[in-house]
């Protein structure tokens, strides 16, 4: 298997896949009730909702990256507020999806040779971010399942 294409499984995977380390991001959100979506469990800390709009915000600055094969653009608004009602949770899991869905499908006609590129204006490459995309999501999916157990 192509590293391209590890990479899109292993997005794919640790979203709603059947992941060898715990419950992928979509079993993690499962059953989260807006309320708990919303409560600031630890003090200053970022809610559960907070975060999957944090995700969210780096798999599509991530996927113009990619898509466009440009620099990462970090504006300073990767912590999204959060909304207000049901619709507006469950709107932030279909972002999420799409982000995830939009990311892979645009890394599906990538060879490994593109992905040893340096993404434009970093120092790092294509691989090296997309990795760390797959390890960012898996860190906050990891803080989420603590948050749901508070």
């Amino acid at each position: 298997m192509s590293e391209a294409k590890f990479l899109v499984d292993q997005l794919r995977t640790t979203f709603n896949g059947d992941s060898w380390h715990g419950p992928n991001l979509v079993k993690t959100l499962e059953g989260i009730s807006l309320e708990n979506a919303k409560t600031r469990y630890l003090d200053d800390r970022h809610t559960i909702w907070e975060l999957t709009k944090h995700i969210t915000y780096w798999l599509e600055e991530v996927y113009k990256s990619v898509k466009d094969v440009t620099n990462l653009n970090h504006d300073g608004n990767d912590w999204p507020k959060m909304g207000e009602t049901e619709e507006d949770w469950a709107q932030s899991g279909n972002r999420l999806e799409t982000a995830v869905n939009k990311l892979a499908d645009e890394l599906v006609s990538w060879t490994d040779g593109g992905l040893a590129r340096t993404v434009p204006g970093a120092n790092f490459t294509f691989k090296q971010m997309i990795h760390g995309t797959i390890h960012h999501n898996l860190y906050h999916a990891g803080q989420i399942n603590i948050l749901k157990k508070a």
